[in-house]
């Protein structure tokens, strides 16, 4: 595997944060609010100087692009992508859901993708190429190709109500045979273990999306943003099991 060293670290580096989260569990002193009143606790700040530290002592020319520390340039052309503690609010309610996301990206997109879900034991993982593994086991999407067999997971529909991307996403939703609401990156786990068909979430950043990008990718599914752009910096996104992606995707068109 040409990306062995870089998923190696990269996996390192999440099960590290995820053991700072549950170490964390059920002892948090204080939660501060965001000038986007979303919360942020020193669980997220400390898995991020963890995460931040172990990637760039081990590489030390990549980029990195944190959610709390934000952008770091590099020389290598590549960055590393990190969200320390996806599911804040799950995590402050002890909702196990939690995750620590690691992924790289470079300028064929996402190439490493980790996350670290550490209170259900499980981690996901991919290089490109590499296939995807769920701990250690090989995972891939269904075979799902029809909307009215689809079981997927949303979010954004009150974020963005009155849009037409929210009359979109309700259309899709109502044309799939299940909608279930937003499980943080575990929705996107169970597209690319085929448990679910299809996740679309109106307001992603890329740090949220970045590993799940690569890990659905090597499982055999496919992402974008609601407009079709293969990105995980559009400010939306959309991952299935490739065969109901443009079906799911018509919604968002003109």
């Amino acid at each position: 595997m040409i990306l062995k060293a870089e998923l190696e670290c990269a996996r390192l580096a999440a099960q590290e944060a995820g053991r700072i989260q549950m170490a964390a569990r059920g002892s948090l002193k204080n939660v501060e609010r965001k000038t986007d009143q979303s919360p942020v606790t020193q669980v997220d700040r400390a898995c991020e100087e963890k995460i931040r530290q172990i990637l760039l002592d081990r590489f030390p020319r990549d980029g990195f692009l944190g959610e709390e520390t934000g952008r770091r340039y590099g020389e290598s052309g590549r960055t590393w992508i990190v969200d320390p503690l996806d599911g804040t609010r799950p995590f402050i309610r002890g909702i196990p859901t939690h995750s620590a996301l690691v992924a790289l990206e470079d300028s064929k997109g996402p190439a490493v993708g980790v996350a670290c879900i550490p209170a259900m034991n499980e981690t996901y993982w991919a290089a490109r190429g590499g296939g995807a593994y769920c701990n250690d086991k090989p995972i891939h999407v269904s075979e799902t190709t029809t909307l009215s067999q689809c079981m997927g997971s949303a979010l954004g529909l009150v974020e963005k109500a009155g849009t037409p991307e929210a009359e979109g996403l309700l259309a899709a939703m109502r044309a799939w045979d299940y909608a279930y609401g937003f499980m943080d990156v575990y929705s996107y786990m169970c597209v690319a273990d085929g448990r679910l068909d299809a996740c679309v979430n109106l307001l992603d950043s890329a740090w949220d999306c970045a590993a799940a990008a690569c890990i659905v990718t090597e499982a055999g599914g496919r992402f974008s943003d609601i407009a079709g752009n293969r990105t995980v910096h559009g400010g939306s996104f959309v991952i299935s099991n490739a065969k109901t992606h443009d079906l799911v995707l018509n919604f968002f068109r003109d």
